[in-house]
């Protein structure tokens, strides 16, 4: 099982949920106050959307944040175990 912390795919997110929703890069970015070259920055991986981005890009698309970031499937376990792995290097 791939951990849910595994977030470094945000860009591909945000390109299914585009797809999905048949928006353009140009129409996320509109929306976003922003412009298409940094969503395309997002999509393919250059860069990350900040979190006020993040929160938008959901209410956008209509996705709920926690599911969008995969945060639903971390059991505190989980959560205890990334911490002291982070903390540890």
């Amino acid at each position: 099982m791939q951990s849910a912390w595994k977030i470094n795919k945000l860009g591909e997110k945000i390109s299914y949920y585009l797809n999905i929703n048949r928006w353009s890069q140009q129409d996320l970015a509109d929306k976003l106050k922003t412009t298409q070259q940094s969503v395309s920055r997002w999509v393919n991986g250059q860069t990350e959307p900040e979190l006020d981005d993040i929160l938008l890009i959901c209410y956008w698309l209509g996705e709920d944040p926690n599911e969008f970031l995969g945060f639903n499937d971390i059991s505190k376990e989980e959560l205890k175990k990334y911490a002291t792995d982070r903390v540890s290097k």
